[in-house]
């Protein structure tokens, strides 16, 4: 597949190099197999000249950057991005990466083959190998091979063209009716949860052909309520709102091949970095040898309880 990476950059200029450095460690990147394409926002408080600066001078391969004329904002600057790499420049797929995750050697060729195996499933919808799964290496390491359904963030993950073209329809209207002609931190918050509200009570799609097809008790609704004054009305959480619907799965490997540190942003502090769990992330690196061909979905922990997961 034709895949391109995209990166995000607004400020931060400690995150950017971190998130770039690690970036640079996949020899996907180094050798030209995935195009490189970061998109940084613009804006007073942007830091737009000294982020294009940094990816200048840095020895990471990349294809393009596009700067924005002006402050898109998170969401405005995500839908665009997909919209311009999957709908006008024709890639087959695209991997999303946050300026505040550092990714491992491992990671594109891990996450890369995931999206391969999942391609043979047609509800399967969103791949990541980014997880909150506490653990040694060594107890970690004999569960690479595991995929579990999830509604984690999106701090990073890969998209396919088959599924963009399936749910953007729910995030151009979003799009449309939400965030033009306004700044992205006044969006209408009121509005949004109605409108997820609606989107919940559709029908729910279902698929033909091979299918990941999981239990019904494997399957989590990411919003099983729209809390009227604190359900999120990102893009991010439209998107994951919109793979369910369309009963597309969203799948991460229970081990992570990278590690999220956005203690401090729009929608994070200290404390809410530790509310989510994410100080229980495991950190660690592996080999290449290590890397699964195959995998296999679980839906219990180790007790043998239903996993599950709901968006936050």
């Amino acid at each position: 597949m034709r895949t391109a990476v995209a990166t995000f950059g607004y400020g931060r200029l400690e995150y950017f190099s971190r998130m770039l450095s690690s970036l640079g460690q996949c020899p996907e990147v180094l050798d030209g197999s995935v195009d490189v394409i970061h998109y940084l926002d613009g804006g007073e408080q942007s830091q737009q000249q000294e982020l294009k600066e940094l990816i200048e001078s840095s020895e990471v391969p990349f294809t393009s950057i596009v700067l924005r004329p002006r402050n898109f904002g998170v969401g405005p600057q995500l839908i665009g991005a997909r919209r311009d790499v999957l709908d006008e420049q024709g890639y087959d797929r695209m991997v999303m990466v946050e300026d505040d995750i550092e990714l491992n050697p491992t990671y594109l060729t891990t996450l890369l083959g995931l999206s391969d195996w999942a391609e043979q499933f047609s509800d399967a919808g969103t791949v990541q190998v980014w997880n909150v799964e506490a653990g040694t290496a060594e107890a970690l390491l004999p569960h690479l091979s595991e995929v579990e359904l999830t509604n984690r963030h999106f701090v990073t993950y890969c998209l396919t063209k088959r599924v963009w073209d399936i749910i953007k329809p729910t995030l151009y209207e979003y799009e449309r009716k939400f965030l033009l002609k306004r700044p992205y931190n006044k969006r209408p918050h009121y509005r949004i949860r109605r409108y997820m509200r609606q989107v919940l009570r559709q029908t729910t799609k279902g698929h033909d052909g091979t299918k990941i097809d999981p239990p019904p008790e494997a399957i989590s609704n990411p919003f099983p309520s729209i809390p009227w004054r604190s359900a999120p009305t990102s893009q991010d959480a439209i998107t994951s709102l919109a793979l369910y619907k369309a009963g597309l799965h969203r799948l991460t490997t229970r081990v992570s091949h990278a590690f999220y540190y956005g203690e401090v942003g729009v929608h994070s502090t200290p404390e809410v970095y530790e509310t989510m769990g994410f100080n229980g992330q495991g950190h660690w690196q592996w080999a290449r040898e290590d890397i699964p061909t195959t995998y296999a979905l679980r839906y219990h922990d180790d007790d043998g309880n239903w996993l599950t997961s709901f968006y936050r």
